[in-house]
């Protein structure tokens, strides 16, 4: 038996609702399998079985009758989605549902709390796991809180020594919760301040005991763990014992008596001896046999035999590196010679070469670095980190100019995509700009400059964006991202640690372009209306900044509508364009064209606005009434009567269709008339008939009045209360 390095913890949380006497399953059972292994870093060393023990997992799960999703080698992102996406399907699920959650990886304690590691975590202190880590608090409410059913969560959790110095833990693994909870039953895969066994094979004692054992129909949640505890005592010489916690009221049966096991169900029998290997192993065997060869051939052997396996994204993402040469053998001779630090004495291949300009130029040798960079790209290698570090040498040693003459002069006579990449990169923004544009267009599979076109968008690079500038950064970002996930960038890059940067940046920039309205994008101009009695104010939102206003009127030419006099742009200095326009009150149903120009100068538009004057009137005067809608009514005390007066809503009566008052009552019951709309004075007082008389009389001992307007648009507004002031 071999003990890990690292703390091996599982917590598996059984929050099951009662079933009854006969062990009748729940009406809906979801599971949520997530296995971290693929970590790099001084704190989270890579795992040898988390992403085996989640594929074992979730196959056991799906012959118990529960609908699966499997996610392998998350970061803190996806974990959160995976969980979210998870408690969505929960709430929709029905009563009696039960719902599962595994996870196998890093886990480790800080401050008296328990964290699960993600993916490219930075844990250097205590402080760092509450931002780069997933607590279990958080992860048992959540899931407890999505729906009414039960629920299970098996979090299977390994550290090592290094991630206990960095966050400050202690070395016995995860704290003991302080509250169970409801409903739930809780496993430790060892006591706490002991060690568990990672396992000689494709699966630890504990993974493999659970596997197994919550298929043997009629066993009940406490059997299980049981069988699971005395199996795993056996397994390793009694050094790891599972430590249970439970709040469960009622006997829980995982599998009921004489329910049969589909044909993916382990393969053990109930004593939990095995018989024929199950498939989910001979798939476990198989991806372990090819993950990390780096072949092509057998890493596509996995995938013809299993195209849906557990494996299978991994495996398809690992097979596009081999084919591109990423991850090959120049990029680990490279790794290897950059961790030594040590300059090639007689350098004769590429990643030598490389290797041995970057270390010169870490050390300030920048000639003898540019020799090195020269003799490198004799080899004709298609990757561009190389062009790009040989370029930070070239300006340091010459500016910008120098390096432009140093790439006119290396790309004379050769047509390789990469080094006219590179010339490119070199100029000026606009002429960059305009000749990135048609290389992507002529190499479309050169996903690296949609990348570099992108950061000419930015607003790092740009300093302010207009909203073209961030629709255009937000399209080549998307079409940078499809090109990764299809394999297409990873291979231009010897150095992967600046392939990840640039792969990171990306995803961080359009996580926060996410939030821009596409339909906005596509017409930022909207239009506000707003009638008085002598004619039409309209003024224009626009979702961006603009520099100058233009609008055109049908038959007519396109005219500023001038500066907001004194007024400047506290950013760009200039003056604040004025965005409102007059239209006589006779204006009848029109379209306006509006263009502008935005922070950098350049036109947009021109945008096409419809104007209905009708739909407007009414629009802006129902506006104005939600707005101010302490101001429907006034009383007056006059001559020993009270009188409550209308006014307000006689001026906006365009907009309103009834107007329904209660007194001392909270049903308005009673009909005041406003009149009809005078669209051609909208808001005067009509001299006689309805709407005329502004006030009604109303009993003086009244303590309130209730209103309610039914709008002309059909709407209705809440009923608004108006204490008599005493």
């Amino acid at each position: 038996m071999r003990l890990a390095s690292a703390l091996r913890l599982l917590l598996s949380v059984f929050a099951l609702s009662a079933v009854l006497a006969s062990g009748a399953l729940a009406a809906e059972r979801h599971a949520l399998v997530v296995g971290n292994a693929d970590y790099d870093s001084a704190t989270l060393t890579p795992l040898k079985n988390p992403a085996n023990d989640a594929a074992l997992i979730a196959d056991s799960l799906k012959s118990a009758g529960f609908d699966v999703t499997l996610v392998l080698n998350a970061d803190l992102r996806g974990m959160k989605r995976a969980v979210r996406a998870f408690t969505d399907k929960l709430s929709a699920a029905g009563d009696g549902s039960l719902a599962a959650v595994y996870y196998s990886g890093h886990g480790f304690e800080a401050g008296g709390r328990n964290y699960l590691a993600p993916l490219k975590a930075d844990l250097r202190d205590e402080v760092d796991a509450e931002f780069e880590a997933l607590s279990v608090d958080w992860l048992l409410s959540t899931v407890e809180a999505a729906h009414g059913g039960a629920n299970i969560v098996i979090l299977d959790a390994c550290r090592n020594t290094a991630l206990t110095r960095s966050v400050g833990g202690t070395a016995g693994g995860f704290t003991l919760l302080q509250s169970t909870p409801r409903g739930s039953f809780i496993s430790f895969a060892t006591a706490p301040g002991s060690t568990a066994t990672d396992g000689s094979g494709l699966n630890s004692p504990y993974t493999a005991a659970i596997a197994e054992e919550i298929l043997v129909p009629g066993s009940s949640v406490e059997a299980v763990f049981k069988k699971v505890r005395q199996r795993v005592v056996a397994a390793t010489d009694g050094e790891q014992v599972p430590w249970d916690h439970s709040s469960l009221t009622a006997d829980i049966v995982l599998l009921p008596a004489g329910e049969p096991r589909t044909a993916e169900a382990g393969n053990a029998d109930a004593s939990g001896n095995s018989g024929k290997v199950s498939a989910v192993r001979l798939e476990l065997q198989l991806w372990n046999d090819v993950k990390d060869s780096g072949s092509a051939e057998q890493l596509q052997a996995y995938l013809d035999r299993y195209p849906q396996g557990a494996f299978a994204a991994l495996a398809r993402d690992r097979l596009a590196k081999a084919r591109t040469g990423t991850g090959g053998e120049v990029e680990r001779l490279f790794a290897q010679l950059a961790s030594r630090s040590l300059i090639v004495d007689t350098p004769t291949q590429p990643h030598e070469f490389y290797a041995n300009a970057r270390l010169r130029e870490l050390k300030g040798d920048y000639p003898k670095a540019r020799q090195d960079y020269l003799k490198y790209f004799a080899f004709g290698m298609p990757q561009v980190d190389p062009h790009l570090r040989f370029q930070a040498v070239l300006k340091i040693q010459e500016g910008r100019a120098g390096a432009r003459e140093v790439y006119r002069a290396l790309s004379q006579g050769r047509r390789d995509p990469t080094t006219l990449f590179a010339e490119i990169l070199l100029q000026d923004r606009e002429e960059r700009v305009r000749r990135l544009t048609a290389f992507t267009e002529a190499e479309p599979e050169f996903t690296p400059a949609l990348y570099a076109l992108s950061l000419d968008y930015s607003q790092a690079r740009l300093g302010q964006q207009s909203l073209a500038d961030k629709t255009r950064e937000a399209e080549l970002l998307t079409r940078f991202m499809k090109g990764v996930e299809d394999g297409r960038f990873l291979g231009y890059y010897i150095d992967q640690q600046m392939a990840a940067e640039q792969l990171e940046d990306a995803r961080t920039r359009l996580a926060a372009l996410s939030v821009m309205n596409s339909a906005i994008a596509r017409n930022p101009v909207t239009l506000n209306a707003m009638r008085s009695n002598q004619g039409w104010m309209l003024t224009l939102a626009i979702a961006d900044r603009a520099r100058e206003i233009f609008i055109r009127l049908p038959d007519g030419e396109f005219r500023s509508t001038g500066f907001v006099s004194g007024a400047l742009d506290p950013t760009t200095g200039q003056p604040v364009p004025y965005p409102a326009f007059e239209l006589p009150g006779t204006a009848s149903k029109t379209s306006i064209e509006v263009k502008y120009l935005d922070i950098r100068g350049e036109t947009q538009g021109p945008f096409t606005l419809s104007f209905n004057p009708a739909s407007a009137l009414v629009a802006g005067q129902k506006d104005i009434l939600e707005r101010m809608s302490s101001a429907w009514l006034s009383y007056r005390d006059w001559d020993g009567k009270l009188l409550v007066y209308f006014t307000h809503l006689i001026s906006y009566r365009c907009a309103i269709s009834e107007v329904r008052y209660g007194i001392d009552s909270d049903t308005p019951d009673k009909t005041f008339p406003v009149g009809a709309c005078d669209p051609d004075n909208p808001h005067a007082i009509p001299d006689k008939g309805p709407g005329s008389e502004v006030q009604t009389n109303v009993p003086k001992a009244t303590r309130y009045i209730s209103v309610q307007l039914t709008y002309a648009d059909g709407t209705r507004s809440e009923v608004k209360r108006f204490d008599v002031p005493r």
